[in-house]
């Protein structure tokens, strides 16, 4: 297959569904970030296994919908409409026809109808999503290539942190800051990294416990 996420939340763009997990939401440390001010920092997520699409909502606030549907786990098919808010989403695999899809139950009917027609010219040249990230992360490929070991680990804690709302938004808050920040543009090396990455994820962490008392 050559699966591809078209999105559309008001400059449409598209990203290639490849193997594994990615996230999406309003937050910078999300493989796509997305515009639309309800949206939840970490608001969904999208796994490719083989021939299977699965979309899983992350605790959001305002949903996520399949078909105008809420769900919180669903397998889905290339073609099914995905919205967010204000955020539409359309997976499509490039070497297949898109299969009718019915838009008097959707929420988001023109901006669904641009993606329906983008599919049906097979455009292949619209802006890639996260290449603002990639070219960030090609200033420091020797960091790069140090934390990339990490990737599990990572993969693991967001699956930890999906049933715990409080640790998902300090969380969320941490990375904001950690690239607001440039930790990875000014840290000399992989401790001086970890180190900088810990506090900030402790600060965070200590802000939500002083929040969660307070009430």
């Amino acid at each position: 297959m050559n699966l591809r996420l078209l999105i559309h939340d008001g400059m449409p763009r598209q990203l290639p569904l490849d193997e594994g997990t990615i996230t999406l939401g309003r937050s910078r440390s999300c493989a796509v970030q997305l515009e639309d001010p309800i949206l939840s920092r970490q608001h969904c997520a999208l796994t490719v296994d083989g021939d299977r699409i699965v979309v899983a909502d992350l605790g959001s606030s305002n949903g996520t919908f399949v078909g105008g549907e809420r769900i919180e786990v669903r397998s889905i098919s290339p073609g099914d409409v995905i919205e967010l808010g204000s955020v539409c989403l359309l997976p499509h695999d490039f070497d297949e026809s898109l299969a009718e899809v019915d838009c008097t139950v959707l929420r988001n009917q023109d901006r669904v109808t641009d993606l329906i027609a983008m599919a049906a010219d097979r455009t292949q040249d619209l802006p890639r999503a996260g290449d603002d990230l990639h070219r960030s992360a090609s200033k420091s490929p020797r960091l790069l290539a140090e934390i990339s070991s990490d990737h599990l680990v990572d993969e693991l804690v967001t699956l930890l942190l999906r049933s715990h709302s409080g640790h998902r938004d300090a969380l969320a808050r941490a990375l904001d800051r950690m690239i607001s920040e440039q930790i990875l543009e000014t840290c000399n090396n992989r401790e001086d990294l970890r180190n900088a990455a810990r506090k900030i994820v402790e600060e965070e962490l200590g802000a939500q416990g002083d929040d969660q008392g307070a009430r």
